[in-house]
């Protein structure tokens, strides 16, 4: 029998893969900047379990801050989104809520985590966004905290050169929960714009 840690983290990864690929499928009405109304959720027979008090656990206690929940005066009705993630035609740009970012200056470091078991493709095609919107990002390094932006276990880092991309007129975006996004170029992220890619526990350069 699962205990509540169990069941609450079962129910983080529904509403996560819900929020962010499986609303529309569900038939639950999502807004172009990607929330949901609290209502709507209740309505749907598989998604009761997620009470207005349940979602408010849920992003009180995420560490990554995944989730926003808010009241909406202007409908009347409480909504929540994944603040990123989506492979949804949601939040992708201003005009989904996400901040452009238009200077180096603002993002002195954009990191993204992987695997070694991922580095070979990498290396060969650069970084794909794969079936989302964007590549993530995270703006530091530090391995001492729970960063939004890359899982805790990755072993490779890859640093992206802001400069150039941003140059290049390839948009970087940031989401509300402080995680940096870049759509690429036709998916992907070519290797020219990695700053350097180094092994995430010796910190030894890596050849690509």
């Amino acid at each position: 029998m699962l205990n509540k840690r169990q069941i609450d983290v079962q129910l983080s990864k529904k509403l996560s893969w819900l929020l962010r690929h499986g609303a529309k499928t569900e038939g639950i009405p999502i807004r172009d900047d990607g929330f949901v109304s609290v209502s709507d959720l209740q309505e749907h027979p598989r998604y009761r379990a997620f009470t207005l008090e349940k979602l408010e656990e849920i992003v009180s206690t995420d560490a990554k801050q995944r989730y926003t929940l808010r009241w909406n005066e202007d409908c009347g009705l409480h909504e929540i989104r994944a603040n990123q993630g989506h492979s949804l035609s949601v939040l992708d740009g201003e005009a989904g809520g996400l901040d452009r970012i238009n200077l180096k200056g603002q993002v002195p470091l954009a990191v993204h985590g992987t695997f070694y078991r991922h580095w070979e493709a990498i290396q060969t095609q650069g970084l794909s966004r794969m079936k989302r919107n964007h590549v993530h990002f995270a703006s530091s390094d530090r391995t001492d905290c729970t960063l939004s932006g890359f899982r805790s276990d990755c072993q490779i880092l890859i640093y992206l050169n802001v400069e150039k991309i941003l140059a290049d007129g390839i948009p970087i975006y940031r989401s509300s929960n402080g995680v940096l996004l870049c759509p690429g170029i036709n998916g992907f992220i070519s290797k020219s714009y990695f700053l350097k890619v180094v092994d995430r526990k010796t910190g030894q350069s890596l050849t690509y």
